[in-house]
C-alpha cells in the first residue's frame, strides 16, 4: 500500500487535527469565558460584557476588512500550483499578499487609533473608554498578518500546523488575559491578550510559512488574485455583518448590557460548530487540488461524503440546545439565565448550516465566487427584515434575532442548494441525515429526561455521558454507520488506536 494517503483520508486527517484542536480551544474557552463573566460586572450591574461584546465586533470586522479575502486565494492558488508542481509560482502568491497586507495592516492600525474617541463617544457615550480603544488600535497589525498567514498554511494543507497555530494563539491570548484580570486590570487585559496571541502565531506562521515554501520570491501577478478575492471580498463583508447584524440591532433597541447577555448565547452555540469549521478547513485547498487533476465528478463525490458530517455535528448541537440551561447557569451563572432560550433557537438554525456545509466551498472551487456573494446578500437581507420586525414591531426581546437566525439558516439552504445544482449535479446523502437526526432527537429526549428526574447542576458530566451512549446505540440500531465510515477512521487514527477502527467495525456496522 502506498505511503501517500488517499484524497479523502487527507482531508479526514486534516479535519481530524482541527477537530480537536477546536476541543481543546472551546474548553480553554469555556473556561475564559467562565473566569472572564466572574471577574466583570454581570450585565444588570455594569457595560463591562456588552463593551466585550463591541470590542469582538471591532476586531473581527478588522480582520474581514483587512484581509481582502486574500486567504482564501492564498489556500486556492497555493494549493493549485503545488498540484501542478510549480513551486515558484505558489511562493510568489505568499511574496504579493505579504506586501498587500503589511501595507492595509499599517493603514488600519493607524485609522483605528485616531477614531478611538469617536468610537468611544458614539456607540458608548462614554470618553473613559477611548484609552481602551487606542491600545486596541495596534492590535489590526497582527490581526490581518495572521488572517494571511492561516491562509499560507491551509494552501500549503499543512493543516497540523494550523491547528497547533490556532491552539497556540488560545493558550497565549487567554492565559495572559486570565492573569492580567487576576491582577485587576479590567477590560483591558483582553486587547492585551489578544495583542500577544495575534503577535505570537502571526511571526510562528511567517515562520512555518518560509521553512515549508518561502516568503521571497518573484511575486504573483495582482490580477488573478483580486478576481478570485473581490467576490469573496464583498461577500465576507456582507456575511459579517449578517452574522451579527442581530447583535448589531439588539444595541440600539435593548442596550450594550442586554447585547453582553445575548453575546454570551452566541458564543456558546458556536460550539458544535468546530466539527463543520474543521471539516471546511481541510476541504477547501483538497477540493481545488482534486479539481485541478481530475475535474468535477471528484467533487460531486466529495459533496455527498460531506454531508456526513452530520452524523457528529447534529447530536452535538441538539445535545447542547437539550442541555442550554445547566450550562449557561453552571458556566456563566445565573444573571444569564436569560440567555438559556436565545441559545436554544439558534441551535436549531445550526442544524441547516450543517447540511449546507460543502456548499461555499464547492462553489468557490468551481470559481463561482460571485455566487457566494449573491448568497451571503440574501442571508444579510433576510436577518436585518426578521430580527428588526421581531425587535421594533412583536417586541420579541433577545428570542427575535434568534428565532430570525433559523429563517435566514432555512433560506440560505435552499438557495444555496439551488445555485449549486445549476453548476453541478450534487447529491446530499440522505440516509446519513435522517438517521442522524432521529437518533439525535432521541439522545435529546433522554437527555432532557434524564434532567427532568434527577436535576444538578454538577451532574452535566453524567447528561453529556448518557445522551453519548443513548446516541451511539440509536446509530447502531437504525444501522448508520457504513464500512466505509470504518474505512475512514483506520485510515486516518494512528496505527495504535487502529484497535478502536476495529471494534467499532466489530459492534456498529450495518454491512
Amino acid at each position: 500500500m502506498s505511503g501517500v494517503p488517499r484524497p479523502v483520508t487527507r482531508v479526514a486527517r486534516g479535519a481530524t487535527y482541527m477537530f480537536f484542536q477546536g476541543i481543546a480551544s472551546s474548553f480553554i474557552g469555556v473556561v475564559y469565558i467562565f473566569l472572564l463573566i466572574r471577574f466583570l460586572p454581570p450585565p444588570n450591574e455594569g457595560p463591562e460584557m456588552g463593551i466585550y461584546a463591541l470590542l469582538t465586533f471591532i476586531h473581527s470586522l478588522v480582520g474581514v476588512f483587512g484581509s481582502l479575502s486574500l486567504p482564501s486565494a492564498s489556500a486556492r492558488y497555493i494549493s493549485r500550483y503545488i498540484g501542478e508542481g510549480n513551486v515558484e509560482k505558489a511562493k510568489g502568491v505568499v511574496t504579493r499578499v505579504l506586501q498587500v497586507s503589511l501595507l492595509i495592516s499599517v493603514i488600519l492600525s493607524i485609522s483605528l487609533f485616531f477614531s478611538a474617541n469617536w468610537i468611544s463617544m458614539t456607540l458608548l457615550g462614554d470618553p473613559t473608554w477611548t484609552l481602551l480603544f487606542q491600545i486596541f488600535a495596534f492590535l489590526s497589525f497582527f490581526t490581518v498578518l495572521r488572517f494571511q498567514v492561516l491562509g499560507f498554511l491551509q494552501g500549503l494543507q499543512k493543516i497540523r500546523e494550523l491547528a497547533t497555530l490556532n491552539l497556540m494563539y488560545d493558550i497565549v491570548e487567554k492565559s495572559l488575559a486570565i492573569f492580567l484580570l487576576y491582577m485587576g486590570m479590567g477590560l483591558i487585559s483582553v486587547v492585551y491578550g489578544w495583542l500577544a496571541g495575534f503577535g505570537a502565531t502571526s511571526l510562528a506562521g511567517l515562520i512555518l510559512t518560509a521553512r515549508f515554501l518561502g516568503i521571497f520570491g518573484k511575486p504573483h501577478p495582482s490580477k488573478p488574485l483580486i478576481n478570485f478575492s473581490y467576490p469573496l471580498y464583498v461577500s465576507q463583508i456582507v456575511g459579517f455583518f449578517a452574522g451579527w447584524i442581530d447583535q448589531l440591532l439588539i444595541l440600539p433597541f435593548m442596550g450594550v448590557a442586554i447585547l453582553g447577555l445575548y453575546n454570551v448565547a452566541n458564543r456558546a452555540a458556536i460550539v458544535p460548530s468546530i466539527i463543520s469549521v474543521s471539516i471546511v478547513t481541510a476541504l477547501f485547498p483538497q477540493l481545488s487540488e482534486l479539481h485541478a487533476r481530475k475535474g468535477k465528478d471528484t467533487l460531486r463525490q466529495a459533496f455527498h461524503v460531506s454531508t456526513r458530517v452530520v452524523l457528529v455535528s447534529f447530536p452535538a448541537i441538539l445535545g447542547l440546545a437539550a442541555l442550554a440551561y445547566p450550562i449557561i447557569v453552571l458556566f456563566a451563572g445565573i444573571d444569564y439565565a436569560a440567555a438559556v432560550l436565545p441559545l436554544t433557537i439558534i441551535c436549531f438554525a445550526s442544524l441547516f448550516g450543517e447540511v449546507g456545509l460543502a456548499i461555499g466551498p464547492t462553489l468557490m472551487t468551481i470559481e463561482r465566487t460571485k455566487i457566494v456573494l449573491k448568497l451571503t446578500i440574501a442571508s444579510i437581507i433576510t436577518n436585518t427584515v426578521v430580527s428588526y420586525v421581531t425587535l421594533a414591531h412583536l417586541n420579541l426581546g433577545t428570542t427575535g434575532p434568534a428565532l430570525a437566525r433559523v429563517f435566514t439558516s432555512i433560506v440560505s439552504l435552499g438557495l444555496g442548494v439551488y445555485a449549486l445544482k445549476r453548476y453541478l449535479e450534487i447529491t446530499f446523502d440522505k440516509d446519513a441525515l435522517w438517521k442522524a437526526l432521529a437518533a439525535s432527537i432521541i439522545m435529546a429526549i433522554a437527555v432532557v429526561f434524564l434532567q427532568k428526574l434527577i436535576f444538578n447542576l454538577y451532574l452535566l458530566p453524567l447528561y453529556v455521558a448518557v445522551g453519548a451512549v443513548v446516541y451511539f446505540l440509536s446509530l447502531v440500531a437504525l444501522k448508520a454507520i457504513k464500512k466505509s465510515d470504518v474505512e475512514r477512521v483506520r485510515d486516518y487514527l494512528p496505527s495504535r488506536l487502529e484497535w478502536a477502527a476495529s471494534w467499532l467495525d466489530r459492534v456498529a456496522v450495518a454491512g
